[in-house]
């Protein structure tokens, strides 16, 4: 049985005559990294809000472990961490410590289990705990980046969601995310990155899905 399984899927913006995606059929199975490539516009990052149910299809149904997901949610939402393209969507506590700690307060009670978790993210992202107790609006664009993907490893999901997750960083951030990323890979979980930068997956992903208008045009 695939993790995750998107079947036979439409799904069109309100207020649009064109649908983002069209009837897409795709499985995602556990201990896999998947790319998601194509154009602008090719419905990229729709598939990634439609896969972590945020948005829910127009036609066709997706499935979490063979049951609907939108029955699920939101009970299931720490199984689905989901970078957005845009860290500035994300972070919205005035200080660093806090945007990492926010999920894991709703999780944890213990304060030390909190504070491990924080610091044990922190790290797996490259950056220093000196940066725990600055503004968030200080930060550079991929400290944000950063930052924000540590709020979402914070709590373990089983299913990380990375829309276009290189974008303005450094060539030694890219190699620490890929490590995590290896690291999620080889402890069972399903990792769906969007990019345009195959480049820096070329030796990491296992799939490879190209997207135009839509569409899938090829699974590799």
């Amino acid at each position: 049985m695939a993790l995750l399984k998107l079947e036979k899927v439409w799904y069109r913006y309100p207020g649009s005559q064109d649908y983002a995606l069209r009837n897409i059929d795709l499985e995602f199975n556990g201990s896999r990294v998947y790319v998601v490539t194509g154009p602008n516009g090719a419905g990229k990052s729709t598939l990634l809000l439609v896969a972590a149910g945020l948005l829910r299809p127009c036609k066709g149904h997706v499935y979490y472990m063979g049951r609907p997901l939108h029955e699920l949610v939101p009970g299931i939402r720490r199984e689905f961490g989901l970078l957005f393209q845009n860290p500035e969507t994300m972070l919205f506590n005035p200080i660093v410590y806090d945007e990492i700690a926010y999920a894991l307060r709703q999780i944890y009670s213990d304060h030390e289990i909190v504070d491990r978790f924080v610091r044990e993210s922190l790290d797996k992202v490259g950056l220093d705990p000196s940066i725990l107790e600055r503004p968030t609006h200080m930060l550079s664009y991929g400290e944000k980046k950063l930052v924000a993907l540590a709020s979402i490893i914070a709590y373990r999901p089983r299913i990380l969601l990375l829309d276009e997750p290189y974008t303005n960083l450094s060539i030694d951030y890219i190699h620490r995310i890929n490590e995590l990323i290896r690291g999620f890979r080889d402890n069972g979980c399903l990792v769906i990155i969007v990019s345009h930068d195959i480049g820096y997956v070329e030796e990491l992903y296992d799939h490879i899905i190209y997207m135009e208008k839509g569409s899938i045009k090829e699974f590799e």
